[in-house]
């Protein structure tokens, strides 16, 4: 043991994101095989109750290496970041609300120029706060101690903000990827194609830097990252049904392609503002 302990430790970033996926992998796999062999209409609860914890698949590989290299006390550090609230109400706002705007943007721009019809159901709101409670535990709970806790700082250590975040982007997109298969578990609801992959792709890298940028403007807070992080989770997809009812596969990939779009100039301006290197007006964290 002493021996992979210290492979582990050589290798940290490789270790991390070999660990990560192999974790993840290894819960979802049998949900995915499951789904392929069967394809019923509901999976058991048993199995994704599996899939949940393979979420969990950056976090516990980050404890993992977080353990080795920095004992008890480095898991204690990294585990206090969740609860990092001091930072300032601007950024709580960025959080939580940038998601938001993106997607009523996205809507809008589809209502207007190519022509799509609006089915407002505005008492659907109402289901932003559940919707946004019930996406804690998941994907933001599950993965940014990962992400953005153990893997950022260690890829900002000797690239820049802009190149980390693209980096972690790409390898944070493929993690997904058996989810892929089964419609709704990591793509929207559409049949799979490779232009559904790759508007996913072009989405997460954004984000990612997105993510970067509020990790780095917060001084390292991943309580701002997990706020980030359930508010893109929640909030588009109550919005989408609020003013598009229930739309089909053509009208959600227009908007999803019209999202991609906003990201990315979004992430363009942040980068004339603030530059490449570090994203924020803050001094870049370097907290492992």
């Amino acid at each position: 043991m002493p021996r992979v302990a210290d492979a582990l430790k050589n290798r940290p970033l490789a270790s991390f994101f070999a660990l990560a996926y192999a974790i993840s992998w290894g819960f979802w796999i049998p949900l995915v095989s499951y789904y392929l062999r069967v394809r019923p209409t509901r999976i058991p609860l048993s199995l994704l109750a599996v899939g949940a914890i393979g979420a969990y698949g950056p976090t516990f590989s980050a404890l993992i290496l977080t353990r080795i290299e920095g004992g008890a006390h480095g898991v204690r550090a990294l585990l206090s970041r969740l609860l990092d609230w001091r930072f300032g109400v601007r950024w709580y706002a960025y959080a939580l609300l940038i998601p938001a705007l993106i997607r009523l943007a996205s809507i809008g721009l589809y209502a207007i120029d190519l022509g799509g019809g609006l089915e407002l159901d505005l008492g659907g709101l109402y289901m932003l706060l559940p919707y946004f409670v019930a996406a804690l535990p998941y994907g933001p709970m599950a993965e940014e101690a990962g992400w953005r806790g153990y893997a950022l700082p260690r890829l900002q250590a000797c690239r820049g903000a802009l190149e980390s975040g693209l980096i972690l982007g790409v390898l944070w997109t493929f993690w997904h990827a058996p989810g892929f298969l089964v419609p709704g578990m990591a793509l929207p609801p559409v049949p799979l194609g490779w232009e559904v992959v790759l508007n996913y792709l072009l989405r997460v890298a954004a984000v990612s830097v997105l993510f970067t940028w509020v990790y780095n403007g917060t001084g390292g807070s991943l309580l701002a990252t997990v706020l980030f992080h359930a508010s893109l989770n929640s909030v588009p997809a109550v919005l989408t049904r609020v003013f598009l009812g229930d739309p089909g596969a053509g009208a959600v990939m227009w908007v999803n392609w019209l999202t991609a779009g906003l990201d990315w100039v979004l992430v363009a301006a942040l980068v004339a503002i603030h530059g490449a290197g570090n994203l924020s007006p803050s001094p870049r964290t370097t907290r492992n």
